[in-house]
């Protein structure tokens, strides 16, 4: 990925929703990627919180998976002023030896409950099925995650077992493309 003032100050938009525009992450987003890794409200669900170099090696992790895939996490904004308010994508996981497209989200807490998770999840979700011709994704997601849950249910997905994922318990969510309906 170039490093360039053009790049850097344009990044590639991926996908534009009613109220979200989803576009690649770049290294200028530092700070607001920070504020929200290093949010114990935002991160109760994962081992810990992120410091400036944990979320550094979180940025570097993405690029390259753009590098690899052309795919990742994305930034998600929201289109009325360009504001910051997570990251939702889809991300290359192995689950008990699969190689699986996750859905994955995370969002400021100062934006939960607007419906952004839902909006950008069916995005990246339909993104998964019609550009990359996916024909099923997962959502992997801590039992106790109620609100994550129930974005991935909105999403179309449902259980459909329990696994250990990076040493945790995690349900995985599925949903396959026959199985979304066209206006959802």
């Amino acid at each position: 990925m170039s490093k360039g003032n053009l790049v850097t100050n344009s990044p590639s938009i991926i996908l534009e929703t009613e109220r979200l525009r989803l576009r690649e992450l770049q290294q200028s987003d530092f700070a607001e990627l920070l504020a929200m890794l290093n949010d114990p409200l935002v991160m109760r669900y994962y081992p810990s919180t992120l410091d400036e170099s944990a979320t550094q090696v979180w940025i570097d992790r993405v690029l390259q998976s753009y590098a690899d895939r052309q795919y990742g996490l994305w930034v998600v904004e929201r289109k009325s002023n360009g504001e910051f308010v997570g990251q939702c994508g889809l991300l290359l996981q192995q689950v008990d030896g699969v190689a699986e497209i996750e859905v994955a989200y995370l969002f400021k807490s100062a934006h939960w409950h607007q419906g952004y998770a839902t909006e950008a999840a069916r995005a990246c979700r339909d993104y998964a099925f019609s550009k990359l011709g996916a024909s099923t994704v997962i959502s992997l997601i801590r039992p106790a995650n109620l609100p994550s849950r129930a974005v991935a249910e909105r999403n179309g997905m449902t259980v459909e077992k329990t696994t250990i994922f990076r040493g945790l318990e995690a349900l995985v969510y599925r949903v396959r493309s026959a199985g979304v309906e066209s206006g959802r």
